[in-house]
């Protein structure tokens, strides 16, 4: 029975296999691991990215999507188209202004260091509400101003 196994085992199965010296490889197979590794990490960085700017793009539209509802409300609750219109406009600069402001005073603060990040953050917004309200009342009014002008012009 010992024979037996070992003549199946060692003399006809030898003749078949091969064995593969993996000492002699391991470079290639050690470059191959590193590509390997570095496209799952690739891949799985595109997609946290692309997951992240869908949503900031979900985000702004929901933004967006309550800055217009409330212009509606505000439009049909004053009976105002003009009241709407001056809502959404409002709305849209403080809340734009508000963004860049906080930006651009955080940036300020890395640069210079004034005060603490929180500090430029509160200062940020208080400077983005009030030159958003500015910016918002002179975007209103000039579109009034433009509205008024092109009915003048094709009513005649």
């Amino acid at each position: 029975m010992q024979e037996l196994l070992y003549t199946l085992l060692f003399r006809q199965l030898s003749d078949h296999f091969y064995l593969i010296d993996s000492f002699q490889n391991d470079d290639n197979f050690i470059v191959t691991l590193l590509l390997m590794g570095s496209l799952v990490f690739l891949a799985l960085a595109v997609i946290s990215i692309l997951l992240g700017l869908l949503f900031i793009v979900t985000i702004i539209l929901l933004i967006s999507a309550g800055i217009i509802s409330t212009s509606v409300i505000v439009g049909l609750q004053q009976r105002s188209i003009t009241k709407g219109f001056k809502t959404l406009f409002l709305s849209s600069a403080i809340l734009g202004s508000s963004i860049v402001s906080v930006i651009f005073c955080i940036f300020l603060n890395a640069v210079y260091d004034w005060s603490s990040n929180n500090m430029a953050i509160l200062i940020g917004l208080v400077l983005g509400i009030i030159l958003g309200t500015g910016l918002g009342l002179l975007a209103f009014k000039a579109m009034a101003g433009l509205i008024r002008f092109l009915m003048s012009k094709y009513r005649k």
